[in-house]
């Protein structure tokens, strides 16, 4: 099994935060970087306060990865902000580029600035961009995290070509319906939207998934875990879909 340095992004509570607490159970360190403190830090963890779409932030977190652990081995791209549930004509300009700021030019910063720390650790080392299934099949009302997600998936695909030569794998994992709270606050609003209540909704959802449940923050880890390991040492530019089988309904 193969264990090392890792950041995962985002990684203070949620999907991230479940990532970051299974990679230092079996023996990773691991660095959190997130603009809020982790809900729990197990051993293992350190975390680093860090808005992903600053780069000065970015610079600073692998000054700290470099000086506290002198390399690094593997990058989970996980932080992002679900945006606005406007339409496309009622959606301001400056909420669509905060999305893509977050979703897609923090992945973007932070993969450019580990590149170096990957290649020093390589061959072996290796990225993992969290998107979504939104970034595979647009929704209405959802443009900013759409579009944001779709290009996370893109940017996997130029870094896995690039950084194929060194021995470096990048991979996508796009999460469907999960057990987050962005995914309880999407689904309030949709109730309200459509006047019925929470619940009713969340029912309507499972209801849409083959495997009739939400993903948890375990389903995630175990695919990034996999994607992280030698049993995916040949997989490189690929998207795992983890969503229980839904865009095949």
């Amino acid at each position: 099994m193969r264990v090392g340095v890792a950041i995962v992004t985002g990684g203070g509570r949620g999907l991230g935060g479940g990532v970051a607490a299974r990679l230092a159970s079996e023996g990773w360190q691991v660095v959190v970087a997130d603009v809020r403190e982790p809900e729990l830090e197990a051993p293992g963890q350190v975390f680093v306060r860090c808005d992903v779409s600053r780069e000065d932030e970015v610079a600073a977190l692998m000054s700290f990865v470099l000086e506290r652990h002198g390399r690094l081995d593997a990058v989970v791209n996980n932080a992002a902000i679900g945006g606005p549930s406007t339409t496309v004509a009622q959606t301001d300009a400056e909420a669509f580029r905060r999305v893509l700021e977050v979703n897609l030019v923090g992945p973007f910063l932070v993969c450019r600035a580990a590149v170096p720390l990957l290649i020093e650790s390589a061959p072996g080392s290796a990225i993992v961009n969290v998107g979504s299934m939104f970034g595979q099949s647009g929704v209405a009302r959802g443009a900013p995290y759409c579009a944001s997600k779709g290009g996370v998936e893109m940017l996997t695909h130029s870094l896995a070509l690039e950084l194929a030569p060194h021995g470096i794998r990048v991979n996508t994992v796009a999460p469907g319906n999960m057990m987050t709270a962005m995914h309880w606050d999407e689904i309030e609003m949709r109730a309200d939207e459509v006047g019925v209540t929470p619940d009713e909704m969340r029912e309507q959802i499972r209801a849409t998934i083959p495997l009739a449940r939400h993903g948890t923050a375990a389903d995630i880890a175990g695919a990034v875990m996999w994607l992280l390991g030698d049993d995916a040492s040949y997989v490189t530019g690929q998207t795992i879909s983890v969503n229980g089988g839904v865009l095949l309904s």
